[in-house]
């Protein structure tokens, strides 16, 4: 996967959408003001599937979700629609506490969700990691499908379940999937699906 300078550089050269979103992130200074968390743009926007209202998604790594809280509440607690939470989630089926801090700035919902793992085995990673990879075998076809489900109402990982046929938890089914190489899930899913790429 890209490092975060790459996709904030990607964000910034990419359509209508990814151009607003840099900004605003730009512009409110996040990642200068989150940098000791390894700040890294995940979720819909930076894979070009998502839709309006599409949260702006950051995930960080805080060892010290106390030490973090302050700092967020510190620079963001005066957004409209602040709130955090916090609760146990799982990353690479590790159980790991998190906290999930949203807000609005102009018309981008952000969210920032840190756990005490690394970026890379956090859910939100994985997720987007094998969602990207399928994107680039399915191609604008596929990238059409999935903002079509979307519209229709499903939330994203439904909706590569939806295309894939996958059973069960779609959020789990897709993690699973993050285990395997580009060329095992390339060949897999070919067998699923009939997009090609046409990029």
């Amino acid at each position: 996967m890209k490092t975060t300078a790459e996709v904030l550089a990607n964000l910034a050269s990419g359509n209508e959408r990814q151009r607003d979103a840099y900004r605003v992130l730009l512009q409110s200074d996040l990642f200068s003001i989150l940098e000791a968390y390894t700040p890294y743009p995940a979720g819909t926007v930076p894979i070009d599937i998502d839709i309006p209202g599409s949260d702006l998604d950051i995930v960080c790594e805080a060892s010290d979700l106390n030490a973090f809280e302050m700092v967020v509440m510190q620079h963001f607690s005066g957004m409209e629609h602040f709130t955090c939470q916090r609760g146990t989630g799982l990353g690479m089926d590790i159980p790991s506490a998190y906290m999930n801090c949203s807000f609005q700035i102009e018309d981008w919902p952000l969210e920032i969700y840190a756990q005490s793992l690394p970026v890379n085995k956090q859910n939100a990673y994985l997720h987007m990691l094998v969602e990207w990879e399928l994107l680039q075998l399915w191609g604008a076809e596929g990238h059409d499908e999935i903002r079509r489900l979307k519209w229709g109402g499903l939330k994203t990982e439904p909706a590569f379940a939806a295309v894939l046929g996958l059973q069960g938890d779609p959020y789990e089914e897709l993690l699973h999937l993050a285990h395997w190489s580009r060329n095992e899930l390339w060949l897999w899913a070919r067998q699923r699906t009939s997009f090609q790429n046409t990029y």
